[in-house]
């Protein structure tokens, strides 16, 4: 069978995937499979190109041209002023080591990886078949790097499914972590990084309706606090945060869940 091989298939009415699979690697093989079948076959022009290959598996927009591949080798590793250190606003809102963690908004990984390399034990939670496989492929090639690898020591863990149904039905983590996507300014404001457009168009189009959704889910999953990522300019997500943790541009609010939230 050629290396190389190119199908197609639609994710919504919004976007068409072009999947490219350049390896007789068994496991990716795999994965393309899986990606085509979540895929459909619709009708559509390339909006996407998927390259699943050797070196990983990448995502381009063919309009605006944005490429992005998961690489958790690129995190900065320095754990003292780095961005690894605990005196960050973000690890300061997580809190104590001793609590799982639960990332309810997966995306690209990053701060899910982040946290596992601070020593926290993390599951992030992804819907999206492309996005998931993207994250599973960075884990696996965290083994091509040793030292990567001994850091995450087996502490992270992606799952792909809804979000808000998975922490109905799984309650008990002590953290539950929400990054949902940032609502825009009302003014006229830049376009956000490349890889933030191309998750956007990746993902279902969020609604307030969906992210109130999810943060209530949290509230009944969680036992020690929720931590919701917003940007400074929005209004809090809850009424009554018990803490807040400000940067320039975001904000880490802290919720405690509520007895009558968690024993319905």
């Amino acid at each position: 069978m050629n290396s190389s091989k190119s199908e197609q298939g639609i994710v919504t009415s919004k976007i068409s995937v072009e999947v490219v699979l350049d390896s007789r690697e068994e496991r990716l093989i795999s994965v393309a499979k899986s990606i085509l079948r979540s895929l459909g076959n619709q009708q559509g022009e390339t909006t996407h190109i998927l390259y699943i290959g050797k070196t990983g598996i990448e995502i381009k927009s063919v309009t605006p041209h944005n490429t992005h591949k998961i690489d958790f080798s690129s995190i900065d590793r320095r754990t003292g002023g780095g961005n690894l250190s605990r005196r960050q606003q973000f690890p300061k809102a997580i809190g104590s080591l001793e609590h799982n963690v639960v990332d309810a908004t997966a995306g690209f990984g990053a701060d899910a990886a982040r946290l596992a390399l601070m020593g926290y034990r993390v599951t992030a939670i992804e819907k999206a078949p492309i996005i998931f496989a993207m994250l599973k492929d960075a884990l696996v090639r965290t083994k091509q790097d040793p030292g990567l690898h001994e850091a995450i020591g087996g502490r992270l863990t992606f799952v792909e499914a809804d979000a808000a149904q998975w922490l109905l039905q799984n309650k008990g983590a002590g953290v539950v972590y929400l990054d949902p996507m940032f609502p825009p300014k009302k003014k006229k404001s830049a376009l956000p990084p490349g890889h933030i457009q191309l998750l956007q168009s990746l993902v279902d189009e969020d609604n307030d309706k969906a992210t109130r959704s999810l943060f209530r889910a949290a509230l009944c999953s969680a036992t020690h606090r929720v931590v919701v990522k917003r940007p400074t300019h929005t209004p809090h997500m809850g009424d009554s945060p018990i803490a807040i943790h400000e940067g320039k541009l975001v904000r880490y609010e802290v919720y405690r869940p509520k007895d009558n939230v968690l024993g319905s």
